[in-house]
């Protein structure tokens, strides 16, 4: 299927769109999953839900590459083998892994997750990083990945898992709008198409569809079908219940330099915080670590 996230233009420019490329909000985010602003969520679940020796990690979703260039550099872990859709994310990837000395510990490769087989198997552990909500057939996916896996190996993932094509309820989007009143004009400046948003629309389905049928496909499917095919170790909370919604386009014009910016975007942090401690919103994304009993064939 031919989408937007063939295309390594997009997929290259994304970063700076999405509520995760202010340094502020992953603090937050790290303190989430591990307590600290320091310790990010693939660290914390290497240290303390996989083995000391990891010999083969297959990352899904390869994107940018941070994730498998991490994993590559963490102690007792050997070899990494990065998917992604993309091939011009995936040479992009490659050639940063080729500059940081990594060439000999991580291998590319394109895949279609969708249709296509993974990478030949086992797998110690299989990270998914932002990947999961684009699939349509998460049964295949999940089966797949069990089967890749050695015995009591494991499925980690960090994934958007709210609602189907961020059809947010009205309360959810009344919350989104009363706090984006607070944020100024000069913040709220769209350098994609000019102009300014003056408010925060749902997504229309249907258009949305139409320009990517992947995006947020089966985003609510995604957790309780993982927990059918694994034996759930634990979850954490990764927020973005109002912080992904709110920053998208916009989040790159605040600059984390300048206090009343950086102030902004810990308020608005401690703002999601407290609705989704409160049920006054629920956490869009989570970490999930998912134990496989091994392989049902081969």
């Amino acid at each position: 299927m031919e989408t937007r996230w063939n295309d390594g233009k997009f997929t290259g420019g994304l970063h700076g769109m999405v509520w995760t490329h202010s340094a502020t909000v992953r603090q937050y985010l790290h303190y989430l999953v591990s307590g600290t602003p320091e310790c990010d969520w693939a660290t914390w679940v290497r240290h303390h839900h996989l083995p000391e020796r990891l010999d083969r990690v297959l990352v899904l979703g390869a994107g940018s590459g941070w994730l498998e260039r991490a994993l590559a550099t963490k102690r007792g872990v050997g070899s990494v083998i990065a998917c992604d859709l993309a091939a011009d994310t995936v040479a992009a990837a490659e050639q940063t892994a080729r500059e940081e000395g990594l060439a000999d510990r991580i291998r590319y490769e394109v895949r279609n997750l969708e249709v296509e087989a993974l990478p030949e198997g086992p797998f110690d552990a299989v990270f998914a990083n932002d990947v999961l909500h684009h699939i349509t057939d998460l049964e295949g996916v999940y089966g797949r990945i069990r089967d890749a896996l050695v015995p009591g190996g494991k499925l980690l993932f960090n994934e958007y898992v709210g609602p189907n094509r961020f059809q947010y309820s009205d309360e959810r989007m009344a919350l989104i709008n009363r706090y984006f009143r607070l944020i100024p004009d000069h913040l709220r400046f769209n350098p994609y198409w000019g102009g300014l948003f003056w408010n925060r629309w749902r997504t229309d389905p249907a258009k949305l569809a139409q320009d990517d049928p992947t995006e947020a496909v089966r985003s609510e499917d995604v957790l309780p079908v993982a927990k059918k095919f694994f034996e759930t170790e634990a979850e954490y909370s990764y927020g973005g219940g109002l912080l992904n919604p709110l920053l998208y386009e916009i989040v790159g014009n605040f600059d984390e330099q300048k206090p009343d910016d950086a102030g902004l975007l810990k308020l608005l942090c401690d703002v999601e915080d407290r609705l989704t401690r409160s049920g006054a919103i629920q956490p869009d994304f989570v970490i999930y670590v998912g134990r496989s009993a091994g392989p049902t064939s081969r």
